[in-house]
């Protein structure tokens, strides 16, 4: 940065020594610069002319004295035979008078080169030293000119006596003077000096013009550096500068180019700063409030905390008021709390079975209900039994609880129901814990602490909300809805890790009665996971129908929550004789049920495990008669089912022959069903190949269709079926068949 300066200020001083030093100081450096080479090349120029004009002159003298001397010549050649040498000097002299040429004298000479005639005096008529047979110009001593012409006559006369007989021929001699001529040497110079002088007074024109540009691209250099002096951007030079200007031109234009980029980089840079600044400031200020919220959160967590152990305080003050089992219960109650509210552990803990887990506790959790006043229904889910949870024993046990304390804190709570399942749907498992109570709902205070987010509110006796507000630090969720004279609901979901495991269906057909009909749904719905076949009713009138026409490996029974009726007495004495029996009463009327049926127990005591332990302990049967339906019709195969349903019978369908033999292979059946037209074999080519077979050989095979003709009765029954039933079918007629083959007496013995 600090060089691109020192080169700006060597510009500027540049830029000023040129100011400075313009004017007359740039014309006189000027003009001694081309003074010289003009003066030369004017005095070159003026020698040159001169000598073609000296040449030119000359040669046109000469010429004009070859043109005399022949003219010297055609007149002597005329009168040389006739006139005397007076006449011809006479003639020479004329010819001499009237020349424009500067001629000194004329003479002519004989062949001998012996003066005849002259138009000056004898004396002064040059010598010719030689006999030129052509025109010949030369130089005398006293620099004159001499030109000698040989004439084509003779100039002697006969009988002279200077000279005797002369030939024919002789010589014509003219001398003249070279002048020199001023006006051809002034001439030229004057010309050369004038065009010296409008060269001179063009190129002080041109210099006066040129040093016009110099100061107007000083100035503008100038100008773009008190611009790049004060900061401002893109002051490159644009305009075409003078060739002396042009290196500061490009070095200007170079230095505000990288002036130009390093601000650019500056200022991006600046930018960069200024972003960076206000993220430090914006984290600065969220630290800040962090270390606030920090600050308040501590502060809050250490009145928490004191408030946990003023209240642990008054709950050990108050022991000796309240029984050891509802002490135990909140102490535990409130040590859990205290844990997942100031350590916000997670609920990880051994895996375990909630089945059996629930089995194991049953006891303790109704301990909690007030005896023969509140009714609770444990409703589980079948996925409880299909996977295995890693959950601390004691949260979960505490949990239940807190939640059927929560429950027994509405008004008028004569029933409870809790649901215990998994959800499995997103990315985390849930184990979910619903209560469910009537009633008039949760008191006002009980909502107020429910909405409250400040653990100060909570005292040594709201020990069960205190914990379902504390696990939520650990993750998890609680909902509660509680709408006066609806009772309320309450839900609590807890983060957890499962475990898929195997759970095999354990009993094929049992009988639940239930005259609460969404009670008797919903531990429908729980038993599919252990029982194949699940047969329903709600009144006492189908239930003694069922016993009586049905072989059952287990009856479950939810009594009524009145006093027993003799009805009643009448059946529970059937049922000693007949199958296996569980059934549960309301504890209010528990003591009348246990006076006619004394393994009657509480509904509160009831739980999956139950039948599970049942199933494992019950004695071995052979199993119900098999029952094979072939049809490629679904509508069909439903419709038997439905009819099958309350049959102890186990129903296998198939679509198909080659299903047909594959069940076969794996199964004995007692009976099939066998439809005529299947897609892939005819019914009676199954047929045929069935009774190839041993252990088909006596089985019933019925024929299954819509219609038939009596040669085809007799092609089914040549195939080995031993009856035909048609589409659709009746119930009376399916029941009749059954009864022919034997297929609705009771389980078989080993």
């Amino acid at each position: 940065m600090f060089g691109w300066l020192n080169l700006s200020l060597l510009l500027k001083r540049f830029i000023v020594t040129i100011s400075e030093c313009g004017g007359s100081n740039v014309l006189i450096n000027i003009f001694r610069q081309l003074m010289i080479p003009w003066l030369l090349a004017l005095l070159l120029a003026w020698l040159l002319m001169v000598q073609w004009l000296h040449n030119e002159n000359r040669s046109q003298q000469q010429q004009q004295i070859q043109q005399l001397a022949i003219t010297v010549n055609y007149a002597i050649q005329a009168n040389l035979a006739v006139a005397p040498a007076e006449t011809l000097a006479s003639q020479l002299r004329q010819i001499h008078n009237s020349s424009p040429l500067a001629v000194q004298h004329i003479t002519a000479y004989n062949a001998q080169r012996q003066f005849i005639a002259s138009s000056t005096l004898p004396t002064e008529a040059p010598v010719l030293e030689g006999a030129p047979l052509a025109y010949q110009v030369s130089t005398l001593a006293n620099g004159s000119q001499l030109a000698v012409l040989p004439v084509s006559a003779g100039l002697g006369r006969a009988g002279d006596t200077l000279t005797g007989q002369l030939p024919d021929n002789g010589y014509i001699a003219v001398v003249f003077d070279t002048e020199f001529a001023w006006l051809v040497w002034l001439m030229p110079l004057a010309l050369l000096s004038g065009a010296w002088a409008v060269g001179m007074l063009l190129s002080f024109g041109l210099v006066k013009r040129s040093q016009q540009h110099h100061h107007t691209d000083i100035e503008l250099v100038t100008h773009h550096l008190h611009r790049l002096q004060s900061a401002q951007q893109q002051c490159q030079i644009s305009a075409q500068l003078v060739p002396t200007l042009r290196p500061v031109q490009q070095a200007f234009n170079d230095l505000v180019s990288a002036l130009d980029n390093k601000q650019s980089a500056h200022e991006q840079l600046l930018l960069q700063l200024n972003q960076r600044l206000q993220q430090l400031s914006s984290q600065c200020n969220d630290l800040d409030q962090q270390r606030q919220h920090f600050s308040i959160q501590q502060q809050q967590q250490q009145r928490q905390i004191r408030h946990w152990f003023e209240q642990s305080l008054i709950l050990w003050q108050r022991k000796e008021q309240l029984q050891p089992a509802q002490f135990q219960r909140l102490l535990q109650l409130h040590l859990l709390t205290g844990h997942y509210q100031f350590s916000a552990a997670d609920f990880r803990g051994e895996s375990l079975s909630l089945t059996h887990w629930l089995s194991q506790h049953l006891q303790q959790l109704g301990s909690v209900l007030p005896v023969a006043e509140v009714n609770l229904d444990w409703q589980e889910h079948p996925n409880t039994l299909n996977c295995a949870v890693n959950l601390c024993q004691q949260t979960l046990n505490s949990l239940l609880q807190a939640l059927i304390l929560l429950c027994l804190r509405a008004e008028d709570v004569s029933k409870m129901t809790l649901d215990i399942q998994f959800d499995t749907g997103g990315e985390q498992d849930y184990l979910q814990l619903t209560a469910r109570c009537n009633g008039n709902g949760l008191p006002a205070h009980c909502r107020q602490l429910l909405q409250s987010a400040d653990m100060l509110d909570f005292q040594w006796s709201d020990a069960d909300i205190a914990l379902l507000k504390a696990v939520q630090v650990s993750g998890a969720t609680f909902s509660c809805q509680s709408l006066d004279g609806l009772g309320c609901i309450l839900q609590l979901k807890v983060p957890v890790q499962t475990e898929p495991v195997s759970s095999p269906r354990l009993l094929q057909q049992l009988l639940l009665f239930d005259e609460d009909t969404e009670r008797l749904q919903t531990h429908a719905t729980a038993l599919t996971g252990i029982v194949a076949q699940v047969t329903k009713c709600n009144s006492l009138s189908e239930l003694e129908l069922l016993i009586n026409s049905n072989a059952f490996e287990l009856v479950l029974l939810f009594l009524p929550v009145v006093a027993p009726p003799s009805e009643w007495q009448v059946l529970f004495a059937q049922l000693r004789r007949g199958p296996n029996v569980l059934s549960f009463a309301a504890p209010a009327r528990l003591p009348d049920w246990q006076d006619i049926m004394p393994t009657v127990q509480a509904n509160h005591q009831y739980c999956l495990a139950q039948v599970i332990a049942f199933a494992e302990i019950r004695p071995k049967h052979t199993g119900l008669q098999h029952i094979l339906v072939v049809d490629d019709n679904e509508t069909n195969l439903a419709f038997v089912q439905v009819l099958l349903k309350n049959k102890p019978l186990l129903l296998h369908t198939a679509t198909s022959a080659a299903q047909v033999f594959t069940l076969c292979q794996q199964h004995k059946f007692d009976m099939i069903l066998l439809d005529i037209q299947l897609p892939d074999m005819s019914g009676v080519d199954v047929a045929r190949q069935l009774r190839q077979q041993p252990q088909y050989q006596k089985v019933p095979i019925v024929a299954f269709t819509a219609h038939a003709m009596p040669d085809e009765i007799a092609c089914y029954h040549e195939a080995g079926m031993d009856d035909i039933i048609f589409k659709p079918l009746e119930p009376a007629k399916l029941d009749s068949l059954l009864a022919k083959f034997s297929l609705t007496a009771s389980v078989k013995a080993p």
